[in-house]
């Protein structure tokens, strides 16, 4: 039992306490046998106890205060500093062994903050939102991301149920559902952003200890455009369905009226194959700008780009619809800055532009109208503006006037000849180059269509 007591203890504060037993009963022994008198044996009683306790304070007393002030500091995250004791004793070993788990806490503490720092910059860089939520519905972090689209910060949203983040009752619904039943859940939901977008919601359920749910983590995937693309994709499938399924029933009926027997009349037969050659010729038309607004889309057609006076573009285009201007007694008037500078562009792409508009504007305009065509230098763009004096655009229709086979009057725009596709082979052409295009216009006042080309610095030249 005495073995087992010195081995736990340590052997030297046994020996230290075994030593000063000696000395004061060999001070008792000395005074008892009147060796020593009293206050000799006090003087040097005193004398040993001191020596002792100042060996005790260099042994114990001031590296356990060492010991204390450095764990105080490693309390607080302070892991680098370390307990310089090289005794060899049990103090010693104390002091090493706590310099060692600090080394590996400190360790320990930076592969979590590498992780933590490895998992938000996975959570920043990522494309989609992501809203994770405990197990009582409360949100424990959100990414950039949701921060970005919903106006919310991770410190004011942090704790707080996620109605009171996300404004939206079915996605409060769906991420209590997922966390009551702990099941994966997938859901198309319409969030306002505040303007409307829609949202592919991925939840999966987070396990915890045992049987205790963890809480879920919501993934949001923006698919607004494609969603807008499907859209546009199947009214672009029905319009050009529409389109050529007109032309083609007129021909058809035509063709089989003249089947029937109408084709023994040779003035019946004269208007039909009139007609059906004007509706071959929108066929044609309606074909050939699908395919260059297609090409214009996707790239296939790069411009050629080099040094473009547009004041000489202007000019080809407004000779070739002067006579036809003439027909409708409108006035061409041509307006241009002096100082208009060369730009870098494809000619024949722009001289398209121009026609489409001058087109337009010949279409729209009453006879005695008056068309105006103006160029002029601002800041650094090029503006040209095509103004008419004609029937002008319902305020409601100017955000949709650039849209593929829209039409502001349907029936008018077929009498005309419109296909429904000028004006987005305009803006894309015009995106092309680097511009942009805009339109301003009053009911029976008429319209101005604007675009604007940034000219290279390099190839100003004041003409």
């Amino acid at each position: 039992m005495l073995n087992k007591a010195v081995k736990r203890s340590g052997w030297k504060p046994v020996v230290s306490y075994f030593f000063l037993f000696l000395i004061f009963f060999a001070l008792i022994e000395l005074y008892t046998i009147n060796k020593l008198n009293l206050w000799s044996a006090i003087f040097l009683a005193l004398f040993f106890s001191a020596l002792l306790a100042r060996i005790l304070y260099v042994r114990l007393i001031r590296p356990l205060e060492e010991m204390v002030s450095v764990t105080q500091d490693m309390a607080g995250g302070g892991l680098d500093r370390e307990i310089r004791v090289d005794t060899q004793d049990e103090i010693g070993a104390l002091a090493r062994n706590i310099n060692y788990m600090a080394g590996r806490l400190k360790n320990t503490i930076d592969d979590i903050t590498a992780e933590k720092n490895r998992a938000q910059a996975i959570l920043a860089s990522m494309a989609d939102g992501v809203i994770a939520l405990d197990n009582r519905g409360r949100v424990l972090l959100i990414n950039p991301v949701v921060e970005v689209i919903f106006g919310v910060t991770q410190a004011e949203s942090q704790g707080k149920d996620i109605l009171r983040v996300i404004r939206n009752y079915d996605l409060e619904q769906l991420l209590n559902q997922a966390l009551q039943f702990g099941q994966a859940m997938q859901k198309e939901l319409a969030i306002l952003t505040p303007e409307p977008r829609v949202f592919r919601i991925h939840v999966t359920p987070l396990q915890g200890s045992g049987r205790e749910q963890g809480g879920v983590v919501a993934l949001l995937s923006d698919i607004t455009e494609r969603k807008k693309l499907e859209r546009m994709r199947s009214e672009f499938v029905a319009n050009v369905s529409h389109e050529l399924r007109t032309p083609l029933t007129s021909m058809r009926g035509f063709l089989e009226t003249l089947l029937d027997g109408a084709a023994d009349d040779p003035a019946v037969t004269k208007q039909f194959l009139a007609i059906i050659n004007t509706e071959t010729e929108r066929l044609s038309r309606l074909i050939e700008e699908l395919l260059s607004l297609s090409k214009i889309e996707d790239r296939k057609t790069v411009p050629r780009w080099q040094p473009v006076e547009i004041a000489d573009v202007v000019e080809r285009v407004l000779a070739t619809f002067q006579p036809r201007a003439a027909e409708k007694n409108l006035q061409l008037k041509f307006e241009r800055n002096e100082r208009i500078p060369v730009i870098r562009g494809d000619p024949d792409m722009l001289s398209q532009v121009l026609i489409n508009l001058v087109d337009n504007a010949i279409s729209y305009t009453p006879d005695g109208g008056e068309i105006v065509v103006r160029v002029a230098r601002e800041q650094e763009h090029l503006r040209v503006d095509v103004r008419d004096n004609g029937i002008g655009i319902p305020a409601e229709s100017l955000p949709r006037i650039f849209e593929r086979f829209y039409r502001v009057d349907k029936a008018r725009s077929r009498e005309q000849g419109g296909t429904g596709l000028g004006l987005s082979i305009v803006k894309h052409i015009i995106e092309v180059h680097r511009g942009n295009v805009q339109v301003e216009s009053r009911v029976g006042k008429g319209s101005t269509f604007s675009f604007f080309l940034p000219f290279d610095g390099s190839l100003i030249e004041n003409r």
